[in-house]
């Protein structure tokens, strides 16, 4: 069951105090700032053909939290007297995927103790009767507790707009409190689209949660382990084309080792596998793991046959179990990203793992077929992405990036080993772009999208 209450807000009487965030703190930190609860400014510079509004915003304890669902650790649970939900700082492993998935930007994560925190609804408060700090502190009014609502708030130009995940947040309609399901923006925004000497209006956007520069571990990560994927593939059907052990288990550990540094806490890295039933997160590190050790143990095989020969048979046994976990590996890796709410809704990429996998079998194998056919397909995508203006890519990397796939298919007949190496360098430069790109949305990045919808002719 979810949340028997909700925060309701009114946009027009939040004056952008900070009483809720202050009391917040007050309650759950000793004074300092939690960071749970966040204001947001509509036009801040106060542009005339715009309101200047606020919007305060925390955890909205979701009947279908896509936090708890993505969390890989299992560290969130539902409270089952408030229905509040709740995360447990010593199960979670810091890996920050809950606040990527979150449309609100709820999780925070607390760089010193490497864990995430988040509102608790003040949820021994709401037990005992009484309501969350935050609310009872709001001088105007803006924000007090209620009852949820039956639809979700859509309120675009507030960054709110309904996703399913049935939050336990009503925003009330300034013209209409009887009615507090759906804010119609009622703008002034003909005035302004007819011309003036105002300018567009434009809206300060928050640095993205994800970065190239933080997170080339993953880069790694999705790119060598395909790339494995793809070489044992060949390898169990060209024995003479098979990885060497040592290389193989060498880049996959590497990679995987390498993974951890990405978590908050990495000695509790074991806990990612825990929540395979609901968590795309999850079943990635069960996969890798499954695919690197199995993969390890088929191509030790041929070292055992001598003085080993049942072993030695019964390690190449795994081969076949070793690639299905592979392409099972590939498929996670894109489902991880692509249950994120990003800024860019179109739901395929260049880059993405499940198709850099078939092409590179393709090649490592000297499958023109298949190699051409995922090839046709990458560079479609990447016209696609270059013709997608803000959200896509720039063109000189999309030039970089067909270039060299269109070597490796020039030289897939007179080289595989070349070929797959050609294949691997352009997933990278593509995956490089791919992080820079990936935006989870956010309430701010939302609202800074509409104002500029509104600017664009």
């Amino acid at each position: 069951m979810g949340a028997r209450h909700a925060f309701v807000f009114a946009p027009d009487r939040c004056t952008g105090c900070e009483a809720c965030r202050v009391a917040c703190g007050i309650e759950n930190a000793a004074g300092l700032d939690t960071g749970w609860r966040t204001i947001t400014t509509l036009n801040p510079s106060r542009h005339p053909a715009l309101p200047t509004r606020h919007l305060s915003l925390a955890c909205n304890h979701c009947e279908t939290p896509v936090c708890a669902l993505g969390c890989p650790a299992n560290a969130y649970h539902r409270d089952a007297v408030t229905g509040a939900v709740l995360l447990e700082p010593d199960q979670c492993i810091g890996c920050r995927y809950c606040s990527w998935l979150c449309p609100y930007d709820a999780p925070k994560f607390d760089a010193g103790a490497g864990v995430m925190t988040k509102c608790t609804f003040c949820s021994p408060r709401l037990a005992a009767g009484g309501q969350p700090a935050c609310t009872q502190a709001c001088p105007t009014g803006a924000l007090s507790l209620g009852e949820r609502a039956t639809c979700e708030p859509h309120h675009p130009l507030l960054g709110l707009d309904a996703r399913g995940l049935g939050p336990a947040l009503r925003v009330v309609d300034p013209r209409q409190r009887s009615q507090p399901g759906v804010v119609p923006p009622a703008l002034a925004i003909d005035a302004w689209l007819a011309g003036g000497d105002e300018g567009a209006p434009t809206q300060p956007v928050a640095p993205p949660k994800i970065q190239l520069r933080s997170e080339w571990t993953l880069v790694l990560f999705t790119v060598v382990l395909p790339a494995l994927v793809a070489w044992l593939g060949a390898g169990l059907a060209l024995p003479d084309r098979a990885p060497e052990p040592v290389a193989f288990l060498g880049a996959g550990g590497l990679v995987m080792a390498l993974s951890t540094l990405h978590l908050g806490r990495p000695s509790r890295a074991w806990r990612a596998i825990l929540n395979w039933r609901t968590s795309w997160l999850s079943r990635e590190a069960l996969l890798a793991g499954a695919f690197v050790g199995l993969g390890g143990t088929a191509l030790l095989a041929p070292h055992l046959a001598h003085r080993w020969p049942e072993l030695a048979a019964l390690a190449a046994g795994a081969g076949p179990f070793a690639f299905v976990a592979g392409l099972g590996l590939a498929v996670a890796i894109d489902g991880v990203y692509a249950a994120i709410p990003r800024r860019d809704r179109f739901p395929f990429h260049s880059a993405d793992a499940a198709l850099a996998t078939l092409l590179q079998l393709g090649l490592a194998l000297g499958v023109g077929t298949v190699a051409w056919t995922a090839s046709a397909v990458t560079l479609a995508l990447l016209v696609v992405r270059v013709r997608r203006g803000r959200f896509g890519l720039h063109p000189t990397v999309a030039v970089v990036r067909g270039g060299l796939l269109l070597a490796a298919l020039a030289v897939a007949g007179r080289g595989w080993s070349w070929a797959l190496l050609l294949a691997v360098a352009s997933q990278a430069l593509d995956r490089c772009a791919f992080y820079v790109e990936l935006g989870p949305t956010t309430p701010a990045s939302r609202m800074a999208d509409e104002v500029d919808r509104f600017g664009r002719p």
